[in-house]
C-alpha cells in the first residue's frame, strides 16, 4: 500500500513537471520573442533598471555611461553658444508669514461645540452623550450588570437579552432589541 502512495506522488510530479519548460543553455535566448495571446503581436520587454529609451533627434547613452547624465546634442544650442554665465544661486522668493496657523495643526481643527445643558447633566451622571441619528442626542449609562445570566427583566438593571439570555450592557437599548420581559415573554423593544 504505501508503495501505491509514492508510485502516485511520483506519477503526480512528473505530470505537473512534464507542463514546465526548463530554458537550457543554447536552446532559447534572449531575442527570442513570445507573441502576445490576444494581439499576435511581438510582446516587448524592458527591464526596470535599464535607461529610458533614446527618442527621436537624440542619441542612445553609451553603454556603461552615467543613465542620469544628460546626452550631448549633435547640433550646437544657442544657450551653448553664448557666453557663459557665472554660476548663481537664484534666491526663492520670499514666503508669506502665515502665522502660527500654517504651523499649529490644532489651529487648523474646527473649533469643537458648546454643550448643551443637557449634555453637561448627563457627563455629570457619568452616561455618554450619543447621537442617535440626525441631530437628536440622548444619554446612555453603562449597567453594572451587564452580560450577567438572566431570564427576566426584573433580574437586571437594563433590559434583559432574549437572544443571548444576558442583562444588555447599556440602558435605554436604542434601535430594536429582543427581550425578555418581566413574565419571561420574548418580545421586541424599538427605542430611537
Amino acid at each position: 500500500m504505501p508503495r501505491l502512495h509514492l508510485l502516485l506522488l511520483s506519477i503526480g510530479l512528473v505530470a505537473l513537471l512534464s507542463g514546465c519548460q526548463f530554458q537550457l543553455s543554447g536552446t532559447k535566448g534572449p531575442d527570442d520573442v513570445t507573441p502576445n495571446a490576444v494581439a499576435g503581436d511581438a510582446i516587448e520587454v524592458t527591464a526596470l533598471d535599464a535607461p529610458a529609451p533614446a527618442t527621436e533627434g537624440e542619441a542612445a547613452p553609451p553603454p556603461g555611461a552615467d543613465p542620469a547624465a544628460k546626452p550631448q546634442s549633435a547640433a550646437p544650442d544657442a544657450a551653448a553658444t553664448a557666453e557663459p554665465v557665472a554660476d548663481t544661486v537664484a534666491e526663492p522668493a520670499p514666503q508669506p508669514d502665515l502665522g502660527e496657523a500654517a504651523t499649529d495643526p490644532a489651529a487648523v481643527t474646527e473649533p469643537v461645540p458648546a454643550k448643551s445643558e443637557k449634555q453637561l447633566a448627563c457627563e455629570k451622571k457619568k452616561g455618554r452623550w450619543v447621537s442617535t441619528g440626525g441631530k437628536a442626542h440622548t444619554c446612555v449609562f453603562a449597567t453594572k450588570d451587564a452580560n450577567k445570566h438572566c431570564t427576566r427583566e426584573s433580574q437586571c438593571e437594563g433590559a434583559c437579552l432574549a437572544r443571548s439570555g444576558t442583562c444588555s450592557p447599556v440602558k435605554p437599548l436604542l434601535g430594536c432589541n429582543e427581550i425578555l420581559q418581566d413574565d419571561g415573554a420574548r418580545v421586541t423593544l424599538c427605542i430611537e
